[in-house]
């Protein structure tokens, strides 16, 4: 039986001198997840956002659900303890942290982290043989699988992620088949068929939804092949 395919909004690219309207806009076209991209300018060169946002954007509405994506190495902090900021907050229903970042002692610390009150992901980048995570599963929620490399908005989608998705779904079928297959990076209406075609059922798509003439709710349109 095929998966409900769960669009999610990027906000790295929005507009943050209006991200409230861009925030109602992205609900009104019926999208009630919003990834929320963190960089620390050390795993990856961009630096954006913190907790205090991520506080704005959950007091704008109690009904967003919040995924967020830790490109970040944490250094100084367990792992429990650098994410305490976020996880208080009761929209952030996912975390996910990337495969590349962590040393063994913090994926093991992760994977063994019994109801956190969040689901738990990892991220692995383009060059990552998906492979790697396999080992990793049975303590996962979600993987998501890096479309681009990781630290901005806009580029383009990698077809070698199409193999990944069609490797991980033929791993997973029978052992593990409750864990989200997540996409992020350079996702459209094409690339988003692709993805949906070969397995996936959660896409992220950020300037695609937010940076187009279009209004968002026909982005969401065409990138779901239905209308609201």
């Amino acid at each position: 039986m095929k998966k409900e395919v769960t669009i999610a909004a990027s906000i790295l690219t929005a507009n943050f001198l209006s991200l409230k309207d861009d925030l109602l806009n992205l609900q009104n076209a019926g999208i009630n997840w919003i990834h929320f991209d963190v960089m620390d300018h050390h795993f990856v060169e961009n630096l954006s956002f913190g907790a205090k946002i991520l506080s704005d954007v959950c007091k704008f509405s109690s009904n967003i659900n919040i995924d967020c994506h830790m490109m970040v190495k944490i250094t100084t902090l367990k792992v429990c303890d650098y994410l305490k900021p976020f996880i208080i907050l009761p929209q952030v229903k996912n975390i996910t942290l990337h495969y590349e970042a962590l040393t063994e002692e913090q994926l093991k610390e992760f994977m063994q982290w019994k109801n956190p009150g969040f689901k738990k992901g990892i991220a692995i980048n383009p060059d990552t043989p998906i492979s790697k995570i396999y080992d990793y599963l049975k303590d996962l929620d979600t993987i998501l699988i890096m479309s681009v490399q990781p630290g901005a908005g806009g580029k383009r989608f990698l077809d070698l992620t199409i193999n990944k998705i069609k490797m991980l779904v033929k791993h997973i079928d029978n052992n593990f088949p409750n864990i989200t297959i997540a996409v992020d990076g350079g996702i459209n209406n094409w690339t988003a068929n692709d993805c949906i075609t070969a397995g996936a059922n959660y896409l992220v798509a950020g300037s695609y939804l937010l940076n187009s003439d279009n209004s968002v709710k026909k982005q969401v349109a065409m990138l779901t092949n239905y209308e609201k």
